[in-house]
């Protein structure tokens, strides 16, 4: 596997906000028994300005005043979905790419077991390898070297709770940085560690395949370096549209990050807003034929910080053609 492929794991995931696990069919969950694939490739395009985000503009850095360059590239997309229903139950099995409200999974295998209430509970495991973080952020005058970034977890979501319009979900994460050289330079700036993250959520039916889902989030981010070590608070809300073999995903959301002690090489306790705006469209019976569906992505983040240097934004948009089998 590239690094450009697990790139597009990571676009596909964090442009999908509020998008349940079939949507890049532009449907839901097939009721038929048996296996089932969904294979969808493309194109995106990102447009970052980030210090924290690896990239040969980025190498070197002048000053820790020094605003990040604007790094554009253009990346393959890559997403799949290899799943099994049993007849009886309507249980399932998948391995694949799912898309969800917390950020990309990566790769996950998981089940979906349903309730006689319409609720459902998915549950799994996921790896996100091959990802990559400057050993050193804060090195001047000199290039920076990147290095690998692993990420491992579970994960599981409950929708329809009860029979009601209440969803949750819980992730569990594990970070592991493999040369972690601010981490040995400042212990409170280690990057290795356990991320908590919480969400609760209702879908109000507003019509006939039309769902306002408001939801808010906790983040614990248990990391070794105290000054990574934070708390967030966030609310999105999200719009959900199905219509005759169309489907369209749209999202807003605001969040709060606070971290635990000072940063020592700012002298100062880092806090960052974040900002998202998110949507997706679909649409199924490409050119007459049911299997062949395309999806539109659109996106764009920022990262507001007390420290000028940890300011972000990304802006992201792509392309993808699927077949279902």
């Amino acid at each position: 596997m590239t690094r450009q492929f697990w790139m597009a794991l990571v676009f596909i995931g964090i442009t999908s906000m509020a998008c349940p696990p079939w949507s890049t069919a532009g449907e839901t969950a097939p009721e038929s028994a048996g296996l089932s694939i969904h294979l969808s490739a493309g194109a995106g395009y990102i447009s970052s300005k980030d210090q924290l985000r690896t990239n040969d503009g980025n190498k070197r850095v002048r000053d820790l005043d020094d605003n990040a360059n604007r790094y554009d590239a253009v990346i393959p997309l890559v997403n799949f979905d290899l799943r099994y229903t049993f007849a009886a139950s309507g249980r399932q099995l998948y391995l694949g790419t799912p898309m969800g409200d917390e950020g990309p999974p990566g790769l996950t295998l998981g089940g979906v077991w349903p309730f006689e209430d319409g609720g459902k509970i998915d549950a799994g495991v996921f790896v996100m390898p091959f990802g990559e973080v400057w050993e050193d952020p804060y090195l001047v005058d000199r290039d920076r070297d990147e290095t690998g970034k692993d990420v491992y977890g579970a994960k599981v979501d409950y929708q329809g709770i009860l029979g009601t319009g209440f969803e949750a979900g819980y992730r569990l994460s594990y970070i592991d940085i493999d040369d972690d050289d601010i981490g040995q330079r400042f212990n409170d700036l280690e990057r290795d560690g356990w991320v908590h993250a919480l969400q609760l959520g209702h879908a109000f039916k507003l019509g006939a395949g039309l769902e306002l889902v408001p939801a808010a989030g906790f983040t614990m981010g248990d990391i070794d370096g105290d000054a990574n070590r934070y708390l967030e608070y966030r609310f999105k809300l999200g719009l959900r549209r199905y219509r005759a073999g169309n489907l369209l995903n749209l999202s807003a959301g605001i969040g709060y990050r606070d971290y635990d002690e000072d940063h020592p090489i700012f002298d100062k306790n880092r806090n960052d807003t974040l900002y998202n705006v998110f949507g997706m469209y679909t649409r199924s019976n490409l050119l007459g034929h049911s299997p062949l569906f395309f999806s539109l992505l659109a996106g764009y983040s920022h990262r507001s910080s007390n420290i000028d240097f940890l300011e972000d934004d990304t802006f992201m948009s792509g392309l993808l053609i699927g077949y279902r089998f």
